[in-house]
């Protein structure tokens, strides 16, 4: 009974594995999750602060040159800048 068994060695380090992210959409709108909100009935607060994209459409219409480097704080500050001397 001096039979060997061959056992197949096991590596110490695996490969890692690969975790897909999620895709991000062209538009910038995640139509999956606003179809999940939808069906559970969740409204947006009318209440909530403005999106950046509002503020710049704001700004442009003041006729404000906005620059991409100011935060959405210093943007509303020149927003209500210029609505004051309106």
């Amino acid at each position: 009974m001096d039979q060997t068994i061959l056992v197949p060695k096991y590596r110490k380090h695996r490969k890692p594995v690969k975790v897909r992210k999620p895709s991000r959409p062209l538009d910038g709108i995640n139509h999956r999750l606003l179809r999940e909100q939808a069906a559970a009935g969740v409204v947006p607060d009318d209440n909530a602060p403005p999106t950046r994209d509002e503020m710049v459409a704001q700004a442009t219409l003041l006729g404000i040159q906005v620059d991409k480097r100011w935060s959405d704080k210093t943007l509303l500050a020149k927003i209500d800048a210029a609505m004051e001397k309106s």
